[in-house]
């Protein structure tokens, strides 16, 4: 028989870390960091309570109170951040995007999936007086996005009937909501080798992505180009898609996986 004592403490401790891992993932999107009024209420826990997760982690590092009552992410979550293999994507991919966007002209973002959204790891800027922002830990739905599309298409057979959402929550009048009309684009996109997107996301923005190839052919990230609709005209897609796939095939492999195979005609 379960001695009762021991198991209301293992109850204690398995609540006690997940109030601590659900502070740090409040305070990892916010660099300026968040007061504990602000905390609590996210949170919904008592000021008390919430005080006293954040001591606990500001005396192991994970977080640092500043002057003013505010607390941010500490040291230690940094280093444990970067023992991450999504760590290590972001450094081999970082020289990389650099390299892409002062060959494009256009900025470039790349971006990995957790469930059927994507989640952008690092990005660079370009230098066009019209470009895109976006921002490094948003999270967006896959069918949204050409970095989506292409993580989504080259995934094992049973991932999307896995992590495909009930409904599909349009972001705006032109994205992908219907089922088999993504699974339609999927198709395509496989078959195409890099994904596009129109409009999907923001109705004026557009962009193409390829997937970083694992050795199975399976993607570990979807390395994304993108600019404004209007400029994305057959002579952009010729510029820009051979680019993107170089560029794709060596994050993969200076990340110890292959690059993508060339398939198709440049679409436009």
């Amino acid at each position: 028989m379960t001695n009762k004592r021991s198991a209301n403490t293992n109850t204690d401790a398995r609540s006690g870390l997940s109030r601590g891992l659900d502070v740090l993932e409040q305070l990892a999107g916010e660099r300026d960091g968040l007061g504990l009024g602000e905390l609590a209420r996210r949170l919904a826990m008592s000021k008390s309570g919430t005080h006293g997760v954040l001591s606990i982690l500001a005396k192991r590092g994970f977080v640092e109170h500043l002057p003013g009552g505010i607390y941010r992410l500490g040291l230690k979550a940094w280093h444990v951040g970067n023992g991450m293999p999504e760590a290590d994507l972001t450094r081999v991919a970082q020289p990389i995007l650099e390299r892409l966007v002062q060959e494009t002209g256009e900025g470039a973002i790349l971006g990995v999936l957790t469930g059927f959204d994507v989640v952008y790891l690092t990005r660079v800027e370009g230098a066009q007086t019209v470009r895109v922002h976006a921002q490094v830990s948003d999270r967006i739905p896959a069918n949204c996005t050409s970095t989506g599309l292409a993580l989504l298409a080259f995934q094992r057979p049973d991932y999307l009937d896995a992590h495909l959402p009930g409904a599909l929550s349009p972001m705006t009048e032109t994205t992908i909501a219907d089922p088999e009309a993504l699974r339609r684009e999927l198709k395509r996109t496989r078959a195409r080798g890099y994904a596009i997107n129109r409009g999907g996301w923001r109705m004026d923005v557009g962009g193409i992505a390829a997937p970083v190839l694992l050795g199975d052919g399976t993607a570990i990230a979807g390395l994304c180009v993108a600019a404004p609709s209007y400029r994305m005209n057959k002579a952009w897609f010729g510029r820009v898609v051979p680019a993107t796939l170089e560029a794709a095939g060596a994050i993969a492999r200076g990340f110890g996986a292959r690059a993508p195979a060339r398939r198709g005609a440049i679409a436009s």
